[in-house]
């Protein structure tokens, strides 16, 4: 066998025992973890804590924080073709800007 072939083995073999010791490891951290749920329930359970006292709020990652004032803004303007509405706020559509382009007003848009 040449030594290429040689080092080519000796990699896969290298390669196989890595995948079989990070398949262990992910094997041990599953078990850890479920012990830690359990013993976190266990404390949970005998302290007779609450999500709230424990700092979760309940809340979704990604929500608004509720300090957030902003409110929903209703459509002003809506397209009798496709639709589309608009608030009135921020750039013009294209749909309703094509249409005040041909001669149209935007009263004629109104809802």
């Amino acid at each position: 066998m040449s030594k290429f072939n040689e080092l080519q083995q000796q990699i896969n073999e290298a390669e196989a025992k890595v995948s079989a010791l990070r398949k262990k490891l992910e094997e041990e951290r599953r078990g850890e973890r479920i012990q830690a749920i359990a013993a976190a329930r266990e404390l949970i359970k005998a302290h007779g804590l609450s999500a709230a006292e424990l700092g979760f709020s309940g809340k979704a990652p990604g929500k608004r924080a509720s300090s957030d004032k902003r409110t929903v803004v209703p459509p002003k303007y809506q397209d009798p073709v496709s639709g589309k509405t608009w608030t009135g706020r921020g750039k013009s559509p294209n749909w309703l800007a094509a249409q005040v382009a041909a001669g149209r007003s935007r009263q004629d848009f109104l809802i």
